[in-house]
């Protein structure tokens, strides 16, 4: 009995920058985020598009947990963007929660197969774009 692995899915990845301006006028650095340690890799299966792409909902291992968690953060905490696959089934099941049936960032329904090549394409111009906000 042989069981076949599910082909990969497409997905932004990023990490956590190093350090982050922190309180009234960004005088004291941080490291990371409150919920993500610094360096964490972080899969961004979507966003929010209204508003400039300044926040995207992101999937990632918890400081201090091996359990994958779901956040919102801002576009500008996280740095070396670019498309993986997903084959972590927990990461998965996380990343098909947030997309909900849809490709994310407001891609077209003709490129909802995120296990294509036509997907992944789109999704580098994404992350081109993510990179420079």
């Amino acid at each position: 009995m042989t069981s076949e692995e599910p082909p990969a899915v497409w997905c932004i990845v990023a990490n956590v920058v190093e350090e982050r301006p922190y309180g009234p006028g960004g005088e004291e650095t941080r490291r990371g985020l409150k919920i993500f340690p610094a360096g964490a890799k972080l899969y961004v299966p979507d966003g929010f598009g209204g508003m400039g792409w300044e926040t995207v909902e992101v999937v990632g291992r918890g400081r201090g947990s091996a359990r994958y968690v779901g956040a919102r953060v801002q576009t500008r905490q996280l740095t070396n963007w670019r498309v993986k696959a997903v084959y972590s089934p927990a990461a998965l099941k996380q990343v098909e929660r947030i997309r909900a049936g849809r490709p994310g960032f407001w891609l077209a329904p003709t490129s909802a197969d995120v296990t294509s090549q036509a997907y992944h394409d789109a999704l580098l111009e994404v992350a081109a774009a993510l990179a420079t906000r």
